[in-house]
């Protein structure tokens, strides 16, 4: 997401705080809450605070927008001793809630003063100014715009001129493009990534996916027929797999094998709806490694069909031993 605006940013730290003024005292003003004074200031340099992990598939940057603030409370009493009370009351449920609003955002909170107490011109309410001195962090993910988590680099073969384009063992699929993503060795693959986005989750791509452990020069490969036979053959110890493939009814099928890694992310707005795209982190696990231990093995993942045809982003990246 963007930067928060400046009011979304008070509004939230209003509404933390809200529920701390004192409900209204029949024939006595209502209480309310104010903010006397409100400072913006940096979380760090171009306000980032840290990078935090979205699965398998890369990290997403933490950024927060940090506001120095003074909340008034107008407090109400019929007499100056029961207005002393209501501040005092006050204070002492807030501080009750510091690790909750600690959770919120509040990184410093403390009661600063009152201001002197003033009586009404009819003589029958006394108010008061309770001011408390906050430090709020709001944070926020920011991708930098990015509408994609893969910068192609195109390169030419220079024996054969052809010419090719690499993008490592990340790969991305949607309604463009879906081309076959192959994993070449010598490498060790110890999981598959995805992360997904489709404008309608009850609609989803409906082409089939196929994985295959293959090499080059290899003859038509043996069907395992279900992943875990497909996984157990091709990492076994004994006699590993080196020519079988497995199939799903459709990229959802094959997503529901793998398992949720953290909470969606926005990313870009792939389907232009104005809306930042959710993106669901989840992974795959191989039982054991699965050793691609020649420059001619290969593990790849296909799509049937050349786009997706309907409205979607999916990501796949394997994951070596390593990193």
């Amino acid at each position: 997401m963007a930067e928060p605006v400046p009011s979304d940013v008070l509004t939230a730290m209003m509404n933390a705080l809200e529920p701390f003024v004192p409900a209204q005292v029949a024939g006595l003003p209502r209480p309310s809450l104010t903010f006397a004074s409100a400072e913006f200031r940096a979380a760090g340099i171009g306000n980032c605070i840290g990078v935090s992990t979205r699965g398998s598939i890369g990290g997403v940057e933490q950024h927060a927008v940090r506001v120095q603030a003074v909340a008034r409370f107008s407090l109400w009493g019929f007499a100056a001793f029961d207005v002393d009370q209501v501040v005092n009351a006050l204070t002492t449920s807030i501080f009750a809630k510091r690790s909750d609003l600690q959770a919120q955002g509040f990184l410093k909170l403390s009661f600063d003063e009152t201001t002197h107490m003033e009586q009404t011109r009819d003589s029958t309410a006394w108010r008061r100014f309770a001011d408390y001195d906050t430090l709020y962090e709001f944070p926020y993910e920011d991708v930098g715009d990015a509408p994609s988590l893969i910068l192609p680099i195109a390169a030419q073969e220079t024996t054969t001129g052809d010419s090719l384009t690499i993008t490592g063992n990340l790969g991305r699929w949607d309604d463009k493009a879906a081309p076959t993503l192959p994993i070449r060795g010598q490498q060790t693959i110890t999981e598959l990534a995805a992360l997904s986005f489709f404008a309608n989750p009850a609609d989803p791509p409906t082409g089939s996916v196929t994985i295959t452990r293959t090499f080059d020069g290899a003859p038509a490969p043996a069907n395992a027929g279900t992943l875990p036979a497909f996984l157990s053959q091709i990492t076994s110890s004994a006699a590993p797999a080196r020519n079988v493939f497995v199939s799903f009814a459709s990229v959802s099928s094959l997503l529901a094998q793998f398992t949720p890694d953290t909470t969606p992310f926005s990313m870009g707005d792939w389907d232009q709806d104005g809306i930042p795209d959710s993106y669901v982190p989840t992974h795959l696990v191989f039982p054991a490694p699965l050793a691609l231990r020649s420059v001619t093995d290969r593990l790849e993942l296909s799509y049937s069909q050349p786009k997706f045809d309907r409205t979607g982003v999916v990501y796949l990246r394997a994951l070596r031993r390593g990193g």
